[in-house]
This record gives structure tokens, sequence and C-alpha cells, in this order.
């Protein structure tokens, strides 16, 4: 039979009456919320109409960050053209108002700059990032003119030619004239003979042509004027060497004083000619001839066009945008004012019809949809709620309809389930094999790591036990479902008297840290007693490499462990250590071994309770059973009947006691029934 469930009492009528604002009617909270509708409506258009204040402030802020930033931009541009001028002028002229100039063209351009970076917030994301180009550039600008000026002043380091003349030509150039003069003054001491005589005119003539070229030499290279090239330098040397050449034919002619003057005038001779004038050529029809024009043109031009571009871009931005802001701003200011106005006064009007109509339509279909709720919550699910509308209520009643088949339909799913899961119960209690779970777990991780022996400890409380172990080709296996039993000793995780942690083993080791051992080469380690599986094998299977993992619950709870030993290369068979990955894999699949275990031991639990279940449910069947049939109308007046013929057999043997010559009568006298008496017989349909 379905019980009846009392209807819980309403929140209204649980706090006594009508309360705070949440326990209101329907209609009145919808008269009230309406009427918070025109109050907010009215609230609106107030902060319209100061929100269209606001926005003719938000023009004349907008009008003085654009026109500002603007102004500075252009500031910034006219004083940065004054100071590329001044720096130029400076380097092609020298003079000092120039320099003068540039130092206050720098302050002006460097106040605006600050200006620019003051507005930067009120900027766009475009402007912004030419404002950050425009500071990079002007950090790279700023440290070339003090250099450029100096360079100025200093002819030695802006011209590397003149540098070159000045002192290695003047010392080659130099050493050769000093050497010829020397070389006349000896000729000139020389007894007068027609050979001296020419020897001294030839001497003569090249000291001229030599110091002719060099003058010339030095005339280009000071005014970088090709006529003293061709046609001083280039003629006085061609002079010079063939006056030098006829000198060379006649040096037997020379005292051996001279002819020793002569060898050494020779050789600084060559060395100037190699030395200067082609490196001078060079570097004269280079762009470095002139250090401060070479950097001034390369660097500081460059730097200064893209300064000036992006503050010619920044003006025009901020002038476009000042332009833009001021036209749509009085456009939307003009536009919203009207919205504003309009859209207030049907609020209004929209605000106090519905309060009338909404009241009317809204409170009578919400109660009577509360009614059909509270006969759900009872427990008849055939509640149906009425569709009134096509509006929200309507579809609110049509979703509840939805909610209440939806709800017979779990109801039903949960009963058909309740007769699936019995079977599936029945079928899981009867699976047991427990070993071979644990088997898999060791051969697949033994698989996947190559490794030649292998073990599985399980954890009893306080001691550790091997449960499967497999040992090369010597021991195929041991425990699980192999022939062999395991016949080792159970380890203990703790002293039995004084409690201490066993950390002797790496088995033990790693099921009290929880943490992984993995073992290179085992005689190279002495942190343990037995480097193996505590016992588990033999002193002289030798292991090599070992890695033992625990296997930890989600709780990180330590429930075993899983030793490998003996990794073997694929390839070569070689026995390896266990790498650094393959351990992290390995402790990612102890975690997949436990949740294995862990569902198994869920998984027999679950059986032991869906059978514990299923005798509950089958008791809670008879019961019912029982009950229904005493329950039914029939079963009642049978009973009814029974009674009553009990009474009349008494009272008939009663009556028989009292009259003797009736105790040969038939005993269905005593059924009123059986003679036909219609006020016994049971109605139609009752048999």
């Amino acid at each position: 039979m379905t019980a009846v469930l009392e209807p819980r009492p309403t929140v209204t009528q649980q706090r006594g009456g009508v309360g705070s604002l949440k326990d209101r009617p329907i209609g009145q909270k919808l008269t009230l919320g309406f009427g918070m509708l025109v109050l907010i409506t009215l609230i609106v258009i107030g902060l319209s109409f100061y929100a269209s204040a606001d926005a003719s402030r938000t023009i004349n802020a907008t009008t003085s960050v654009r026109q500002p930033a603007a102004l500075a931009a252009t500031r910034a541009q006219a004083n940065l053209l004054r100071m590329f001028s001044d720096v130029r002028g400076y380097l092609a002229l020298g003079d000092p108002v120039f320099l003068e100039g540039y130092r206050q063209a720098n302050i002006a351009f460097e106040q605006d700059l600050q200006e620019l970076q003051q507005l930067a917030d009120s900027l766009g994301p475009a402007d912004q990032q030419r404002l950050e180009q425009l500071k990079a550039d002007y950090a790279r600008w700023q440290q070339y003119p003090d250099q450029l000026f100096a360079l100025r002043d200093n002819q030695m380091d802006r011209e590397p030619a003149y540098n070159l003349l000045n002192t290695t030509g003047t010392e080659l150039g130099g050493g050769v004239l000093i050497g010829m003069n020397q070389l006349i003054e000896a000729q000139a001491l020389r007894d007068p003979s027609q050979r001296n005589n020419e020897l001294l005119r030839d001497m003569a003539n090249f000291q001229s042509s030599f110091a002719a070229l060099f003058s010339g030499l030095r005339g280009y290279v000071m005014t970088r004027n090709t006529l003293f090239r061709y046609y001083e330098y280039e003629i006085n040397r061609d002079l010079n060497d063939a006056t030098w050449e006829r000198l060379s034919t006649q040096r037997q002619f020379l005292t051996p004083e001279q002819r020793q003057l002569f060898n050494e005038i020779d050789t600084t001779r060559s060395q100037f000619f190699n030395a200067v004038p082609n490196e001078a050529f060079a570097i004269m029809q280079s762009d470095g001839w002139r250090l401060d024009l070479e950097l001034f043109s390369t660097e500081v031009t460059d730097l200064t066009t893209n300064m000036e571009q992006l503050l010619s871009d920044l003006t025009e931005s901020q002038q476009a945008l000042l332009e833009q802001d001021l036209a749509r701003s009085n456009e939307s200011l003009n536009r919203a004012r009207v919205q504003t106005l309009l859209g207030g006064l049907g609020a209004v009007l929209l605000g106090l019809v519905l309060a009338v109509l909404l009241r009317q339509n809204i409170a009578g279909p919400v109660q009577r949809l509360t009614g059909v709720a509270e006969q759900i919550r009872a427990g008849d699910l055939t509640a149906v709620a009425k569709v009134e509308s096509g509006d929200e209520i309507g579809v609110f009643a049509e979703t509840f309809n939805n909610m209440t088949v939806q709800l017979r339909r779990e109801k039903k799913r949960a009963n058909d389930l309740l007769h699936v899961v019995i079977p599936i119960g029945v079928a899981l209690s009867s699976e047991r094999d427990f070993q071979r779970l644990l088997e898999n777990i060791l051969v697949d991780a033994m698989d996947f790591c190559h490794a030649h022996n292998g073990a599985l400890f399980l954890r009893e409380g306080d001691d550790l036990n091997c449960v499967l172990l497999r040992l090369g080709e010597r021991y195929a296996a041991r425990g699980a479902n192999s022939q062999h039993a395991i016949q080792l000793p159970t380890l203990e995780l703790y002293n039995r008297t004084t409690r201490e942690p066993n950390q002797h083993y790496t088995v033990t080791y790693a099921a009290l840290t929880g943490e992984s051992v993995n073992v290179a080469h085992v005689a190279a380690d002495d942190r343990f007693v037995r480097v193996d599986f505590g016992g588990a094998a033999s002193a002289d299977m030798g292991f090599t490499s070992l890695l033992v993992i625990p296997l930890k619950n989600n709780q990180q709870q330590v429930i075993g462990t899983l030793g490998l030993a003996d990794a073997r290369d694929p390839d070569t068979q070689q026995i390896i250590a266990f790498d650094a990955n393959l351990q992290q894999m390995m402790e990612s699949y102890s975690s997949l071994a436990v949740a294995a275990l862990e569902a198994y031991i869920r998984e027999q639990a679950l059986r032991q309770e869906i059978q514990e279940l299923r005798i509950e449910i089958d008791e809670v069947r008879r019961q019912k059973q029982v009950s229904e049939i005493v329950d039914t109308g029939l079963f009642q007046d049978l009973q009814a009947r029974a009674r009553s013929l009990r009474e009349r057999r008494q009272r008939n043997r009663r009556g028989m006691d009292d009259a003797p010559d009736n105790a040969d009568s038939p005993d269905i006298l005593a059924d009123p029934a059986a003679q036909g008496d219609p006020s016994t017989n049971p109605p139609d349909g009752a048999a």
C-alpha cells in the first residue's frame, strides 16, 4: 500500500501569517515591485539628465586633453627640427651660436615630451605606443650631440686621414726629408765635380718634390679637393720617383756613410708610401672621412626622421580624435536627452498599467500552480498543472508537468534498476580470482620495464608480506598461480619492542617513507642492509639494478610495494639501470594498480552489500504481499463470515444441548447459509 504523506505547511503558515517581504503574497509583491519600478524609472530619468550634464563636462575635458596633446606634439616637432638644424650647423661651421641654440631647443623639447607623458593616460593605445617609441628614440638620439660636438672640436678625432697624416705620415715623411737634408749636407762637403754636382742637384730635386707631394697630400686630406691630389701630389710623386731612380743608379758614387744614410732614406720612403697615401686616399673616398658627419648622417638623421614622423602622426591623430569626439558627443547628448525623456514617460505609464493588469493575471495562476506543487510534494505524481496562458506562467506550468512526467519516469527507472542490480551483484559476488589481478599487476610492470625479476608486497598492519615473486629463469614464478608457494619471512615495518621504523631494506623503506627507491648499481650502494627485495631472493641471485615503487592510495597511504630488478636493454639484453623517466611512469602505473586493487576490494564489499540488500528486499516484498492480502475486502469479508459461522455453531451447540430430540439432525442446520437464509448469503462475486 502507498503511504499518504501529510502536506507540509507553507512558509506563511510556518511563520504564523504575513511577516517580512518574502512572506507576502505574490500580488502584494508585484504591487510593491511595480511601485519600485516607477520610482526607479524616475531615478533613471534624473540620472540621465545628470549624465547629459556630465557628457558636456566630458566634452570640455576631452578638449582639454586632445588640444594640449596636439599642441605639445607640434611644439616638440618644431623643437626637434631646431635641435637637428643647430647640430648640423655647428658641425659645418663650428660657430658657438649653433651650440647655444641646440641647448635651448633641447630644454624646450624635453619640456614638451614631459607634457605629453603627463597626458599619456588619456591617449589611445596607438598614440601611447607612438609616445613610448618616441621616448626610446630620443633616449638613443640624446647620446649623439655631445659626442658630435666633441668630434667637431677635435680635428684629429673626427678625421682619420688627417690623424694618419699628422702621426704616421709626419713621422715617416719628416724622416725622409731630414735624412735627405743630411745627405745633401754631406754631399756639399765633398770636392766639387760634375758628378758630385749632378748628385747634389738630384738630391735637392728629390727633397723639393717630396716636400711638394707631402704638401699636396696634406692639402687633399684637409680640404678633400681633388686638385691637390691629381695636380700636386700625383705629379710630384712621379718626379720624386724619377729622381729617386736616378739617385739609386748612382749610389756607388756615394761615400760609405752616404750609402748607409741613403739606405735608411730608402727604407723610410718605402714605409711612407706603403702606409700613408693609399690609406689616406681610401679614407677620404669613404663616408667615414669625417666621423662626425658620418655619425650624424647614419644615426642622428634617421632617428630625427623617425621622431619627426612619430610626432607628426601623434599630432594628426589627436586632431582627428578631437574633431570626432566633439561631433559625436554633441550628437549623442542631444539624442540622449530626447530618448531619456520619452523612455522615462513610457516606463512610468507602462509600470502603472502592469501594476494593475499583472496583479490580476499572475496571483491566481500562481496560487493554483502552488496547489499542484503541494500535491506533488505530498507524493501524488499524477497531479497535472493547468496551462492557462502562453506567458511565462504558462511555460512554467508546462515545465512543471514535464517535470512530473520525468519524476514518474525516474521512479520507474529506479524500480527497474533495483531488479537489475541484484542479478549483477550475484554475478560479481561469484568472482574470486584475486590472485590473477595481482599477477597481472606484476607481469605488466615487468614487461613494461623489461625487468628480469619482480616482486609484489602487500601491507597488513605493521607487516609487509610478499604475495608474488618472479625471479628470472631459475625460479619462473612463486606465488599467485604458480605451483611454487612463497616461503619467505614477513618483513616487520617497526621493531616490536622499540617501535623504531625498519628502513634497512629497500621495500620497507619505500613502504614507510612513501618514496621510490632506484638503485643503479647494487654493489656500489651502501644505504641498505640488503639491496634486494628484503630477503625475497636468495643471496646468489646477484641483482645489478633495482627499482622499488610504493603503492599508495588516493589518501597517500601505502598499501604495498612493487619491486623490479635487473632492467634489460631491449636491443642488447644487457642489464641497465632503471631510467628516471621510466620511474615516473611506473609511479603513475602504481596508482592505477592501487586503484584496481581497491576497486576489487570495493567490488567484493559491494557484492556483499548487494546480497544483504537482496535479502532485505525479499523480506520487505513478502511482508508487502501478506499486507496486501490481509488488507483486501474479500479477505476481511471472509473473516467476518467465519466469525459469524463460529458464533452460530456455538449457539446451535447450546441449543442442541437444550433439545436432545434434535441431536440426530444434520449439521447443515447449524449453517444458515446452507439452509438458504438470505441474510447470511455472501454478496455476488464475493466467492
